[in-house]
């Protein structure tokens, strides 16, 4: 029995030998502990390999430029309407009237690096956008300008009056900064995705001013100190800062090697600071009727982004480099943005944004 034990050792040994080879292949003896670790990232990152383009260096840097066409909307804005309240018999069809909102052009810089480290990215883009929406209305017979509760004069009644006619303007001048932390890779053959988490600033400026010209006599409520043809203005002014955590999912669906469907949605819930400024004038006599200065509120509202489009891209220098061309439709929803003083009861509406996006990216 001892002698075939001993019989048996050699043979063990010699069916081990190979296993204890392939190990010592596979990570050595003289490895370091970082050559393992590096064996082991490789490794993991086959679950989801990283999109191009490749990271030569710790990290490389890109740059993005876009062109905007972009309509925004504000909703609550109705100045006036027609068609209601004459007094007179049979009266026209009529509406309710705000500024005319259409497309302006803006853009979005940005600038960020993509990482060695299990490619990981890092990107601020800045956001530039102008708007000026302008209406005017002129009472005609059976369709008189009534004025939609905008001014109230110091007796605190409300002018439901008639005007000869009435215009509105409103200006926004748009200033948003988002910083993104994200990691795009492949989940199939032909499916990227990018989960990227971050902050917004937004710093923004809205103007909104009615002019009311003749009041006429009528039905309506006229105060004490106001005459039959005076004209009344009303100036509203909204300053917004803010700040918020932003998250969201870029995707991109490719039909051949380098075209792809993109689709991008992102939330982000925003700390905002409104301070609001009202001034009402009857500016045939220049007596203030109303001066309401810096009504701060702080909110927390919801802002919703979402586009879809075709991208290019090519690769050279193997996978070094890439070239980026993208055109889309974007829309934004904005919740709350609307913080003008509005009598005898404000009620915050949103503020849209709706357009065209062409993009270029170039990545080092």
């Amino acid at each position: 029995m001892k002698q075939k034990t001993l019989t048996m050792i050699p043979l063990l040994c010699a069916a081990v030998a190979p296993l204890c080879a392939d190990t010592q292949g596979m990570y050595g003896r003289n490895q370091t502990q970082a050559d393992q670790q590096q064996m082991y990232q490789q490794e993991m990152n086959k679950i989801t390999p990283i999109a191009s383009p490749c990271v030569e260096d710790w990290v490389d840097p890109f740059v993005t430029a876009d062109f905007i066409w972009w309509r925004v909307q504000e909703d609550g804005l109705e100045y006036a309407f027609t068609g209601a309240g004459t007094g007179l018999a049979n009266p026209t069809q009529g509406k309710l009237h705000h500024p005319g909102f259409k497309y302006d052009p803006g853009f979005k810089v940005g600038i960020g690096g993509k990482f060695r480290h299990d490619g990981w990215d890092v990107n601020v883009q800045y956001t530039w956008l102008h708007n000026r929406a302008t209406d005017s209305v002129t009472s005609a017979a059976g369709a008189t300008t009534v004025q939609s509760n905008i001014l109230v004069p110091a007796g605190g009644d409300l002018i439901t009056g008639f005007f000869s006619s009435a215009s509105s303007t409103w200006k926004n001048k748009f200033n948003v900064l988002d910083a993104e932390l994200g990691r795009n890779f492949w989940i199939s053959k032909w499916l990227t995705l990018r989960p990227y988490t971050g902050l917004k600033f937004s710093w923004n400026r809205q103007r909104f001013n009615a002019a009311y010209n003749g009041i006429a006599l009528g039905n309506e409520v006229i105060p004490a100190g106001i005459l039959t043809g005076d004209d009344l203005t009303s100036q509203m002014k909204i300053k917004q800062f803010g700040v918020g955590l932003r998250s969201g999912l870029d995707t991109a669906w490719y039909m051949w090697k380098d075209w792809s469907i993109f689709g991008e949605f992102a939330a982000t819930g925003m700390l905002n600071y409104f301070d609001s400024t009202r001034k009402d004038t009857n500016a045939t006599t220049g007596i203030v009727l109303n001066n309401i200065q810096k009504i701060s509120t702080h909110r927390v509202t919801a802002i919703f982004e979402w586009a879809l489009g075709v991208r290019f891209e090519t690769t050279w220098s193997d996978d070094d480099y890439m070239f980026m061309l993208q055109a889309g439709w974007e829309q934004q929803v904005w919740l709350n943005q609307n913080q003008f003083v509005f009598f005898p009861n404000s009620a915050a509406n949103d503020l849209n944004f709706e357009g065209c996006v062409i993009k270029a990216g170039l990545y080092f």
